[in-house]
């Protein structure tokens, strides 16, 4: 191989590993984020350790790691993709189609600092934040940025 060749191959090399450390790939698996986010919808995802500090920051979409409940699922970790509702700090009005607290009556829920409060965008079929309450921002691991596949739905998510 000629040098040009070789360093052309060692550029390759390196941009493809700055980008596999950087991204990651998520594939939805719930209508919880209808229309939005479909089922199998491949999702390219920026990890947070290249975010900057003000993430994550109120209606984006991100991925974050939460226990699996259920006897067939024992003590496992899950990742789940939601849109983030309120940030540490912030208080935010719960009721009419939300579940916090019971039927119908709209709820106020203050997020605790270093805490998160998500929604699916299909509230209807969504287990999110009116489950399981705020989660602490540090489980969340990355930023949805692309809708990857199928390509006929490639897109930027917002």
């Amino acid at each position: 191989m000629h040098t040009a060749e070789l360093v052309y191959l060692a550029v390759l090399t390196l941009t493809f590993s700055m980008i596999a450390s950087f991204t990651c790939f998520v594939r939805v698996v719930s209508d919880s984020m209808a229309p939005t986010l479909l089922v199998d919808d491949r999702l390219l995802v920026i990890r947070r350790a290249v975010l900057p500090r003000c993430f994550p920051a109120r209606g984006q979409i991100v991925v974050f790691t939460a226990a699996a409940k259920g006897p067939e699922r024992g003590s496992s970790r899950r990742r789940m993709v939601k849109r983030v509702a309120a940030t540490g700090g912030d208080s935010i009005l719960v009721g009419d189609d939300f579940r916090v607290g019971g039927v119908g009556r709209p709820q106020r829920v203050d997020v605790p600092a270093g805490g998160v409060y998500v929604l699916g965008d299909n509230r209807r079929v969504s287990r999110d934040s009116r489950d399981y309450g705020c989660i602490p921002s540090r489980q969340v691991t990355g930023l949805v940025v692309l809708v990857v596949w199928p390509l006929r739905r490639a897109r930027a998510v917002r």
